[in-house]
């Protein structure tokens, strides 16, 4: 096996851990609902959300995407949070 096929195959363990991680968020904020909906407190919290962003390490990763990757999530987790059961 050659040294890009290896790569490859982390790559594969990375995406699969960062789906992992991405299905336990929504498995939390899905808590956050209940608790949201027992204490009438709205979905949206803009102030969180930017309390979020300022605590990552980027590292290597620009800010813009990141902060792209980020609207994404947050944008799922409110339809989730907004979800009937």
């Amino acid at each position: 096996m050659n040294q890009i096929d290896e790569l490859r195959k982390e790559i594969d363990r990375i995406d699969s851990e960062i789906v992992r991680q991405l299905n336990k968020r929504i498995e939390v904020v899905l808590r956050i609902k209940e608790c949201k909906k027992e204490n009438q407190v709205p979905v949206e919290d803009v102030a969180r959300e930017e309390s979020i962003l300022s605590n990552l390490k980027l590292g290597e990763l620009d800010e813009e995407f990141v902060r792209d990757i980020y609207d994404v999530i947050f944008s799922y987790s409110k339809s989730k949070q907004r979800e009937r059961q």
